[in-house]
């Protein structure tokens, strides 16, 4: 089952996640956010040595999914973390996300080295659910 693809934009870069549950689609939007960055399918190889605790409070979801990903890149920008591994659970009607996220340390000696995402954007931001499988379409600024 597909958990993401890269989808054209003129400026920025964008993708469309996928999910069985809420859970499963943030976790799948977290990786198709590192995947512009780097070989994640190779990182995703290696042993989780990394634990973070994560704990996200939004108006609506789609401020959670930007808050989520927003995090996401503040671990990279801080920490040179990538998560890989996902024990989230969201609330859909508190529209809240806590958890733990577990992942490696991004080494651009030893990764692939992709792009910078500067930002999250609310540009073209879609979050739905269809016949029981969520979507979410996310532009990244670079």
């Amino acid at each position: 089952m597909m958990r993401y693809k890269h989808v054209e934009h003129t400026s920025d870069v964008a993708f469309e996640a996928y999910g069985d549950s809420l859970e499963e689609l943030f976790a799948n939007s977290a990786l198709a956010t590192y995947s512009f960055m780097t070989d994640i399918d190779e990182l995703m190889k290696e042993p989780a040595t990394e634990e973070r605790a994560v704990n996200i409070q939004s108006e609506d979801l789609y401020s959670l999914m930007f808050d989520w990903l927003d995090e996401i890149l503040f671990f990279f920008e801080s920490e040179m973390l990538m998560f890989t591994r996902f024990d989230i659970k969201v609330d859909a009607e508190k529209f809240s996300l806590g958890g733990k996220c577990k992942g490696v340390f991004f080494d651009p000696e030893k990764h692939e080295v992709g792009i910078i995402i500067k930002a999250v954007t609310y540009h073209m931001m879609e979050i739905k659910e269809e016949d029981g499988r969520w979507r979410a379409r996310v532009v990244l600024d670079v």
